[in-house]
């Protein structure tokens, strides 16, 4: 025997060695021992493995649900982005005819008065008519620009009046 078992510095070393020459004894009895939990080892693994499969089943199934309400939810949002940009361009569209018209009615104006201002023989105010039709150019300009920033308002905020009515 070596040197370092002598004496009991191992004394587990011995204790595990015994039981184990116990259990070789009669290896008839040990495969029977070992067969019935071995069996009955084997139900309860498959067992778990089936309930965990079929917890993965159901993940993946939920997984599925929430990819095609996602899917669904995106579809929602590009047609509503899509009915945002028409009605932005539409606004953008009003926006730069308003203020050519601005523009155009602000020159005429313009114009009306420096030749009556520099025609020595004119009589002041016999261009009213010019002047209340520029004047009516820009109150359509002023409208066309209202009604785009409604528009760009409700698209932003949400429509006050429709949203009460849903309630």
């Amino acid at each position: 025997m070596p040197a370092n078992l002598d004496g009991g510095a191992c004394w587990w070393f011995t204790l595990l060695m015994s039981s184990e020459d116990r259990s070789r004894d009669d290896p008839a009895d040990a495969r029977e021992a070992h067969s019935e939990p071995h069996e009955a080892d084997l139900e309860r693994r498959e067992a778990a493995v089936a309930e965990r499969e079929a917890a993965v089943a159901e993940r993946e199934a939920a997984v599925a649900e929430r990819e095609a309400a996602v899917a669904e939810r995106e579809t929602a949002q590009a047609e509503r982005m899509n009915a945002a940009e028409t009605t932005l361009a539409a606004a953008d569209e009003r926006d730069a005819v308003s203020d050519a018209r601005d523009a155009a009615a602000e020159k005429r104006g313009n114009d009306a008065d420096l030749a009556e201002m520099m025609d020595p023989k004119s009589e002041y105010g016999a261009h009213w008519p010019e002047r209340r039709y520029a004047a009516g150019d820009r109150r359509h300009a002023k409208d066309d620009r209202t009604a785009s920033r409604d528009d760009r308002h409700i698209m932003t905020e949400g429509d006050e009046e429709h949203d009460a009515e849903m309630t």
